[in-house]
């Protein structure tokens, strides 16, 4: 009889990091992207491409490798991806150009897909009818690693280079794999062999947004994760040139900004099954739109600041804190039969977001900190909006959760 994994602080704690990766990987590099452009030879703002196209592998990635694991299993397919993500992390390393790097990234973002898919599909496995603050739990180790990444990406960049915060992130997934082996099981009880196959696979996407919490979720998730990328990808050229931060000062600045996300979702795993993933992601997109909004009037009144832009921020960063493991949570719980699938969509809608966003302000830059406040902006306000829009008429989805088996 196999053994399946059980809940344990162990499994929990590689599950956080297995979340964590992704943005780790992003993060890490952040205060470097000067220094791999100057490396490279490479036109300024080119290295958000490199930011682009990583989290837009990861956004794909997610649709096919979450489903995949329902059919074959979490195990092979997470082990599968680490192994990618490692190959990547050496290729960017020895990359020659800026097109290999962003390859390289590509690449990247496959591997640290599957990380963040199967930890959600895993959790919902193992800890069954109390997945939902574990869920938030691992989200808020995401979250603290965005907080702390550009800290010390900043510091690893001063002292070693932009190749340091790569062979951090190499170190950790070779940890994680490591760990993986050890210790992670086949939680997956139930395989399915129709899922994931690519004939099924766009009906079966259709068919669970047919839900119109499904469709609330995310898109609270992918336009919440917008307007917060957008400040991401545009903060080190905003603090870092216009405001002539050095890369420690930005890493400090920045996970202060950030640090709002991890309140956001201490507070959502707290309360979650109290008032539901509805309630809170209602609350955090009033944030997150409070948030854009006083960053638009301080700009505009007062010009650019670190205080001005840092400060309205901490509200839009308490607000995603509260969007991002509720509306998982609320698309992953009331679907135990297809949680790869059900993750797969919540990630890819993340990572959408942060796609647009990342390719929205390149294509707009224009030397000022404009571009990056008005899309921002324009997020924001469409994550309020469009939730509340799409948002299930009637009870929210508390019930559904405390009554899961």
């Amino acid at each position: 009889m196999p053994v399946y994994p059980a809940p344990s602080r162990s499994l929990l704690l590689l599950l956080v990091v297995l979340t964590a990766l992704g943005e780790i990987s992003t993060q890490l590099i952040i205060p470097s992207l000067g220094a791999i452009e100057a490396a490279f030879v490479a036109a300024p703002g080119s290295s958000l491409i490199a930011l682009s196209a990583f989290v837009a592998a990861f956004g794909l990635g997610q649709l096919v490798l979450g489903p995949l694991s329902d059919r074959i299993g979490r195990r092979p397919v997470l082990i599968a991806g680490l192994l990618t993500y490692l190959l990547a992390t050496v290729w960017m390393l020895f990359a020659h150009s800026m097109n290999e790097f962003i390859a390289a990234r590509v690449l990247q973002g496959l591997g640290a897909c599957t990380a963040l898919v199967l930890a959600r599909a895993i959790v919902r496995d193992v800890w069954q009818a109390q997945a939902a603050p574990a869920l938030a739990l691992t989200v808020i180790g995401m979250l603290f690693a965005i907080a702390i990444s550009p800290v010390i990406g900043g510091l690893l960049t001063a002292y070693g280079g932009w190749q340091a915060p790569v062979m951090t992130a190499l170190f950790i997934g070779t940890s994680a794999l490591v760990v993986v082996c050890i210790l992670y099981k086949e939680s997956n009880r139930q395989l399915d062999p129709q899922a994931g196959q690519l004939k099924h696979l766009a009906g079966s996407y259709i068919d669970l947004l047919r839900s119109r919490s499904s469709r609330a979720f995310a898109a609270a998730l992918l336009l919440t994760y917008g307007a917060m990328f957008t400040i991401i990808s545009g903060s080190s050229f905003t603090y870092m040139q216009l405001l002539h931060l050095s890369a420690m000062e930005y890493g400090a600045t920045f996970g202060l900004i950030v640090s709002g996300l991890i309140a956001g979702a201490v507070f959502t795993r707290r309360n979650i099954i109290k008032l539901g993933p509805e309630r809170i992601v209602g609350i955090g997109v009033i944030f997150v739109a409070t948030g854009g909004l006083l960053t638009l009037a301080i700009y505009k009144v007062f010009g650019l600041s670190i205080i001005g832009l840092s400060l309205p921020q901490v509200l839009v960063t308490l607000g995603g804190g509260m969007v991002l493991p509720a509306s998982v949570a609320g698309a992953v719980m009331p679907n135990a039969h297809r949680a790869g699938l059900a993750a797969g969509l919540m990630g890819f809608a993340q990572m959408l977001g942060a796609t647009c966003a990342g390719l929205l302000l390149s294509m707009q830059q224009d030397g000022s900190a404009w571009p990056m406040v008005l899309l921002h902006v324009i997020f924001a306000l469409s994550a309020f909006t469009a939730f509340h829009l799409l948002r299930r008429a009637g009870a929210a989805v508390a019930p559904v959760v405390a009554k899961l088996p």
